[in-house]
C-alpha cells in the first residue's frame, strides 16, 4: 500500500522571517486528503515540497518517487501536453472522453478559456503513471458542469491523493481525510471535510472559553501585580536606614532585626512569583489568540453621476464565425450584476468589450481570473513604491481579507490568492465606483471568500461579477445576466432580475 510519510519537516522561505513549517510529522494514506487553510498559510508549499520543486532543509519526505503535481494556475501548457494528445491508447481516449477534451484543442491553448485549459491540465495529470496526483485547486474556473465532469475523473484515480480546494462540495466528495494548516499548526482529521472543520470548530469554541477564562485570571494577577509592588514598595521604606538619625540606635536594631528574619523578602518574592505567574499567562494567550482583525468597508463617495452605464444592443464576433448577441443592458449604482454560464461562452470576452465601449469618467477596478508572473512583479513593484501611509493602509485591507500582511510584505512568492487581495485592496485605496471581478473567488480561502462577500454587500457602487459560485452568485447578485448557447452556434444574453 502506497503512502507518502513526512518527518520532522522545517521549511522557511530564505526572505521570510519565520519558517513555514516546523517540525511536521504527517502521513498520505492511498484515497485522497484535503489540505486546506487560509491563502498564504503553505498549503501549496507543502505540495511543491512533496512534488520535490523545492527541497526542504531539514527533516525526511518518503514515498514521493513518482508524483504529479497539478498546480493552479493555467497560464502555461503542460509540457506532455502534445504528447497526450497524440496518444492513442484505450486510456488516453477513455480521460479525453471523460474530461470532454477536444481534438482541436490541441495548440489552441493560448485561445481556450481557463476552464478548458484546466480540463486539459487535468487529463494530462491524470494520464502520468504516478503513485502521488497531488491537484491545486482543480475546480478553478469551471462551470457547474464541467465541476461535476472534474470530481468524477479524480474519483477515478486509485493512488494517493492530496487535494487543495476551497468548494466545500469537491472537498465532500473526495476526501476521506482533511489536513487543516491553522495558525502554524498542522492538523490531521481522518473524516471528509464538513466532519473534520464541525470537530476543529468544536475544539475551537473550547479554546475561546479558556482564551475568556484566562483573559479574566489575568486581569486579577494585574490587580495582585499592583498590590504586591505597592507592598515591597512600603517594606523598601519600612527597612530603609534614610532619614533615620545616626543616634537612633534602637530604630537601626529593629530595622536589622527586620533585615536578619527576612522580612523584607516575602513581599518580594510574593511579587515575582504573581510577576512570572502574569508572563507565562500572557503568553498561553499569545497562543491561542491567533486571529486578525476581519472586514472590511468601501471608504469614499460615489461618482452618481457616472450613472447608469448603458450598452446598447447588439452582437460581436468571439471567434471565426460565432458572435454574442445581447440586448440592451444597463448598470445603475448600486446594482450587483452576477455574469454566470457555462465555459467558452464568451463571458470574459464580454466583459473586455464592456470596458472597451462604455463611457465611465471614474476610476473603475477590474481584477481578472488569472493573474501572470509579469503582472505580480509589476504589482510588487508598485506596493514597494508607495510612501509609508498608503502602504499601511493597503495592508490593514490586506490582513481584513484574512491574511497576514507582515508575512505578505515580507514574500516574494505569495499565493495566488495572497495576490488577489493584494490587488483588491490596492484597488480599493482608488475608491472605485464600479467593481469588475471576473472570477473573485478562484485561489481564495473559505474565510476570505465570505469576509469578501460580505464587504461586497456593503458597497455602495455598482458591481459586476463573473463566478461560477452558486452561493456568491445567490447571496450576492440583484439580478443575473445568463450567457447560454442556442441551436445555431449563437451565444445570447438573457437579464434575469
Amino acid at each position: 500500500m502506497n503512502s507518502v510519510k513526512i518527518r520532522d519537516l522545517y521549511y522557511k522561505y530564505s526572505s521570510a522571517a519565520q519558517p513555514i513549517f516546523q517540525g511536521i510529522n504527517l502521513d498520505f494514506e492511498e484515497g485522497w486528503s484535503a489540505v486546506t487553510g487560509i491563502n498564504g498559510s503553505g498549503k501549496s508549499t507543502l505540495l511543491k515540497l512533496i512534488s520535490k520543486e523545492l527541497k526542504s532543509e531539514k527533516g525526511m519526505i518518503t514515498g514521493n518517487t513518482l508524483v504529479v503535481y497539478c498546480a493552479q494556475s493555467t497560464e502555461f501548457a503542460p509540457l506532455e501536453l502534445e504528447e497526450f494528445m497524440m496518444t492513442y491508447t484505450k486510456e488516453a481516449y477513455k480521460l479525453r472522453d471523460l474530461l470532454h477534451v477536444k481534438d482541436e484543442w490541441l495548440g489552441t491553448w493560448e485561445v481556450l478559456s481557463h476552464g478548458e485549459r484546466k480540463r486539459l491540465q487535468l487529463a494530462v495529470a491524470l494520464a502520468a503513471e504516478s503513485d502521488v496526483l497531488m491537484v491545486d485547486e482543480p475546480t478553478n474556473h469551471l462551470d457547474q458542469h464541467s465541476q461535476a465532469i472534474v470530481v468524477e475523473a479524480l474519483h477515478s484515480y486509485k493512488g494517493v491523493g492530496i487535494l487543495v480546494s476551497h468548494d466545500r462540495t469537491l472537498l465532500d466528495s473526495l476526501s476521506q481525510h482533511t489536513i487543516m494548516i491553522k495558525a502554524g499548526e498542522v492538523l490531521k482529521y481522518r473524516s471528509k471535510f464538513t466532519l473534520a472543520q464541525q470537530a476543529y470548530d468544536e475544539n475551537l469554541s473550547h479554546k475561546k472559553k479558556v482564551l475568556f477564562d484566562q483573559e479574566h485570571e489575568l486581569k486579577k494577577l494585574g490587580k495582585a501585580v499592583q498590590v504586591q509592588r505597592e507592598k515591597v514598595s512600603l517594606a523598601k521604606k519600612r527597612f530603609s536606614k534614610k532619614g533615620v538619625s545616626r543616634h537612633d540606635s534602637s530604630m537601626k536594631e529593629k530595622i536589622n532585626g527586620a533585615i536578619l528574619t527576612g522580612k523584607d523578602k516575602n513581599d518580594g518574592q510574593v511579587l515575582q512569583r504573581t510577576v512570572t505567574k502574569q508572563r507565562q499567562l500572557s503568553e498561553n494567550m499569545d497562543k491561542l489568540s491567533k486571529e486578525y482583525a476581519t472586514g472590511i468597508k468601501f471608504e469614499g463617495k460615489i461618482a452618481k453621476h457616472n450613472f447608469p452605464i448603458a450598452l446598447e444592443r447588439s452582437c460581436i464576433v468571439l471567434f471565426e464565425s460565432t458572435q454574442l448577441c445581447f440586448p440592451r443592458l444597463s448598470v445603475d449604482v448600486g446594482d450587483k450584476v452576477g455574469i454566470s454560464g457555462e465555459n467558452g461562452v464568451g463571458k470574459s470576452t464580454f466583459i473586455r468589450y464592456f470596458m472597451e465601449t462604455v463611457d465611465f469618467e471614474h476610476d473603475f477596478l477590474y481584477i481578472a481570473q488569472e493573474i501572470t508572473d509579469t503582472q505580480a512583479e509589476v504589482l510588487f513593484e508598485e506596493v514597494g513604491d508607495l510612501d509609508s501611509e498608503m502602504k499601511g493602509e493597503l495592508f490593514t485591507l490586506v490582513q481584513r481579507l484574512g491574511s497576514d500582511a507582515k508575512a505578505l510584505l515580507n514574500s516574494t512568492v505569495p499565493s495566488p490568492g495572497e495576490m488577489r487581495k493584494l490587488l483588491i485592496a490596492q484597488g480599493l485605496l482608488k475608491q472605485p465606483s464600479l467593481i469588475i471581478l471576473d472570477e473573485p473567488t478562484n485561489h481564495m480561502d473559505l474565510e476570505s471568500i465570505v469576509l469578501l462577500e460580505s464587504a461586497l454587500q456593503e458597497y455602495g457602487g455598482a458591481l459586476l461579477f463573473i463566478t461560477h459560485d452558486k452561493t456568491f452568485l445567490e447571496n450576492l447578485s440583484t439580478k443575473e445576466w445568463l450567457f447560454e448557447k442556442n441551436e445555431l452556434q449563437r451565444y445570447t444574453v438573457q437579464e434575469i432580475l
